[in-house]
């Protein structure tokens, strides 16, 4: 008897549907090899319920019952892991709240602390999730691969709801009347997927030309962590994308410090335009930068200077078609250049000459910036603030060796920003652990990895009807109270 489409939908593998007194019933089955009759033969399991028109899947009363006895017949629950990853992410979990359904959050997020921890995929979330004590606290008792990555899906279709929740990150800085800077910059994810259709041939600082994505990701220097992400199509540079994420992106009392490679007139008129605040780099060779007041006898008695860790940075603003431009002169960083320099002209003078030397001279040990700022921010804020661009290169650094996100194969697009979305609440967890651990100096003897990994030895256990917290080593919980995590509340 052929199904109805409608009863088609629900199909699935490893289950069958019978049609059984006039409906249609979904059940569990499971194959075995028959060494007599020397073929497989198909089991038929437990009722997962009954499929209607009108109300599509009903699961059984009693195999969710048998799925909850299975879940709650777990003693031992891991506890440290989700204790330490909902107290650093406490704030992002609770406002994320408002904008998705409290369960949706709970799978995602839970999800998401399933990277952190274990990278894990898809397929190994429920197992996680059945393991750790946040199983009890949460609505779902028990998650199966297919809800989570039903969830995924649901968030990857709600991205103004996403959106709204990354702007909030900015937006819940205690000082509101105080601009904070913003880093951009992108980087590349390998892709797998045949069916995906955002990955493609793209270029790349590795030259590896896979199918790729584009990650472009914004962080704040002032919360230090990264507030921002989008998915990009691989073959699209990031100088065209980062104009649709500022435009995404658009917060009051945000100043972008863009890449080196963002810079064209056009951009800066479209940052002008749409009232936004920047610093974009220029590339020393560009006509917009005046090198004149550094070729000046005495050039020292008319600039500006302060210092940056140990060093002093001489620096002048001007204008330049109605645009502020700043230069800094880093003195020990031009010698050092300069001596570079020479050294491969010796070395390599197929490539290197003295003319080209000549020529370059002016720009060593420089930087230059164009900005426009209407607060009140001095030259060596924005010098500072540029400087902490290692940051998003730490993001990075974690987000694939960490996090091992640079390899993908997910083959639905919505899935895929699902998943990316957890992956950035992950990094939200890494580096409100790396600052806090940054803060406490502890980084010279431990990493976040080594933290996280101590935190899955504390569990629960069920005593009677109690659940109680496993022994904690006296030096491991002075090591968590010093990073403000509690095991003992």
């Amino acid at each position: 008897m052929a199904l109805p489409e409608w009863v088609i939908k629900h199909r699935e593998p490893k289950t069958e549907i019978k049609f059984l007194n006039g409906g249609y019933y979904k059940y569990q089955v499971s194959y075995r090899y028959n060494p007599q009759k020397k073929r497989t033969d198909k089991i038929t399991g437990v009722l997962l319920g009954k499929i209607t028109k009108e109300h599509g899947f009903v699961p059984s009363d009693k195999n969710e019952l048998r799925l909850s006895y299975a879940s709650n017949s777990i003693d031992i629950k891991g506890y440290g892991l989700s204790h330490l990853f909902f107290n650093l992410i406490e704030s992002e979990f609770e406002i994320m709240k408002s904008f998705l359904p409290d369960d949706v959050c709970e799978i995602l997020f839970s999800f998401a602390m399933f990277r952190w921890a274990y990278n894990s995929p898809i397929k190994r979330a429920p197992y996680y999730y059945d393991h750790d004590f946040c199983s009890l606290e949460f609505t779902h008792k028990r998650v199966t691969d297919k809800r989570v990555s039903e969830v995924l899906k649901a968030v990857g279709e709600s991205r103004t709801a996403i959106v709204s929740w990354m702007k909030s990150l900015l937006t819940t800085n205690e000082d509101q009347n105080t601009d904070r800077f913003v880093m951009m910059d992108s980087t590349h994810v390998v892709s797998k997927s045949e069916l995906l259709t955002v990955n493609a041939q793209g270029y790349n600082s590795n030259f590896d030309f896979e199918e790729q994505i584009r990650l472009m990701y914004m962080f704040s220097t002032d919360v230090q962590k990264p507030v921002y992400y989008r998915l990009i199509n691989g073959n699209i540079t990031d100088i065209k994308s980062m104009v649709l994420c500022i435009e995404e992106m658009k917060v009051e009392g945000v100043i972008y410090i863009a890449d080196k490679g963002f810079y064209s007139k056009s951009n800066i008129a479209m940052m002008k335009q749409e009232d936004l605040q920047f610093i974009v780099p220029l590339k020393r060779d560009s006509s917009r930068i005046d090198y004149g007041p550094l070729q000046a006898v005495n050039f020292k008695e008319k600039l500006s200077y302060f210092t940056y860790q140990g060093r002093i940075i001489w620096y002048y603003v001007y204008q330049n078609e109605g645009d502020d431009i700043v230069t800094y002169l880093n003195e020990g960083l031009r010698a050092k250049e300069e001596s570079d320099y020479v050294a491969r002209i010796e070395k390599l003078p197929e490539y290197y000459s003295k003319d080209k030397f000549i020529k370059k001279l002016p720009g060593f040990g420089t930087l230059s910036f164009i900005y426009r700022i209407k607060s009140a921010k001095s030259c060596e804020e924005i010098y500072h603030a540029y400087k902490q661009r290692n940051e998003i290169e730490v993001t990075f650094d974690a987000y694939k060796n960490f996090l091992k996100g640079d390899l993908m194969y997910m083959q639905n697009r919505y899935v895929t920003e699902g998943w990316l979305t957890a992956n950035f609440i992950a990094m939200l967890a890494y580096h409100k652990l790396f600052s806090r651990m940054r803060t406490s100096k502890k980084l010279n003897k431990y990493s976040p990895k080594d933290l996280i990994e101590m935190s899955k030895s504390i569990y629960k256990l069920k005593i009677g009807k109690d659940w109680k917290t496993s022994e904690i080593t006296q030096k491991t919980q002075n090591l968590f109270l010093e990073l403000d995590i509690d095991y003992l509340k």
